[in-house]
């Protein structure tokens, strides 16, 4: 998948928030997978139009969806 980390941050609540710079051919395919792995983590898009997503994750699992995002990175859709 065709997408960057552009920020990273832990909030006060310990929940991980990550900004990605997404391809807009891949947001679709990224947003179905990221809903199928419910209580993980909320996404949404930043702005209307623009190739950002927002992606908070939650304590418990912060590792395993970092290990999720870096998998898809390298899958070629």
């Amino acid at each position: 998948m065709d997408f960057e980390i552009i920020t990273e941050n832990i909030l006060n609540d310990r929940t991980k928030r990550v900004v990605l710079r997404v391809a807009p051919k891949d947001l679709l395919y990224l947003g179905y997978i990221l809903e199928s792995f419910e209580g993980w983590c909320n996404y949404t898009t930043i702005q209307k139009n623009e190739p950002f997503l927002q992606i908070d994750i939650t304590p418990d699992y912060i590792e395993p969806a970092i290990e999720l995002l870096q998998f898809l990175k390298s899958w070629e859709i």
